[in-house]
């Protein structure tokens, strides 16, 4: 048993599940870190907007 082909192995099954499980978890609802804080600025950013159209 060689350590550099288990080690190559063990890269392509990697690239093979990868793209496997983003698409799992993208359709059972999770997402990103990132994706989640560019939103939550958003959603501020909007309601900060509605609050000081009202108040005009």
């Amino acid at each position: 048993m060689n350590i550099f082909n288990m080690a190559k192995d063990l890269k392509g099954m990697e690239k093979m599940m990868k793209p496997a499980l983003e698409k799992f978890m993208k359709d059972s609802g999770f997402v990103k870190k990132d994706v989640l804080d560019k939103l939550e600025k958003r959603v501020s950013e909007l309601e900060r907007s509605v609050k000081d159209l009202n108040n005009k």
